[in-house]
């Protein structure tokens, strides 16, 4: 929904309702879409570009391909803080610091299934390195889409059903 607003804009309900004979379902979580992918109930699903790294190092399987879309993909970013109200904030800040290192980034790739924040050179499991890449990143600020997260869904629903 965020990647078809921020590359399409205005136009959004119109590539909704041109996407709608294409749309098998829509699930309220991205396991259950990336199931029925998998299971052979739909051609494509829309996930991350990492997805088939975790088919080849877990599945031996280079069969799995991300789609590149000339428009940009849209940018999800994982992020870790610490709260003022932490009654234990020297500690948090000592798990940031671990959570940045080369140690914990060595263990992201693989468990959270996504790049690291810093450049482990080789030893990035070369699962990587075979990655499709995309050209163009979309963002929204985050104050656009806490406001308009609502609107946005029901324009959505509007167009597909």
């Amino acid at each position: 929904m965020l990647w078809i607003k921020a590359a399409y804009g205005d136009r959004a309900p119109e590539i909704w309702a041109g996407l709608k004979p294409h749309i098998l379902t829509v699930t309220r979580e991205w396991s259950e879409s990336y199931n029925l992918f998998l299971e052979g109930e739909a051609d494509m699903a829309l996930s991350y570009t990492t997805s088939p790294a975790y088919h080849i190092v877990e599945e031996n399987d280079v069969t799995i391909k991300a789609a590149l879309f000339e428009e940009g993909h849209f940018a999800q970013t994982e992020v870790a803080g610490v709260l003022k109200s932490s009654k234990h904030q020297e500690l948090a800040f000592q798990f940031l610091d671990y959570l940045t290192s080369a140690d914990a980034q060595k263990i992201i790739p693989t468990t959270n299934w996504m790049f690291p924040v810093i450049d482990l050179g080789y030893e990035l499991n070369p699962a990587f390195g075979a990655l499709a890449q995309p050209e163009k990143t979309l963002t929204l600020p985050d104050a656009e889409i806490e406001a308009n997260t609502p609107a946005r869904i029901d324009e959505m629903l509007k167009a597909i059903q």
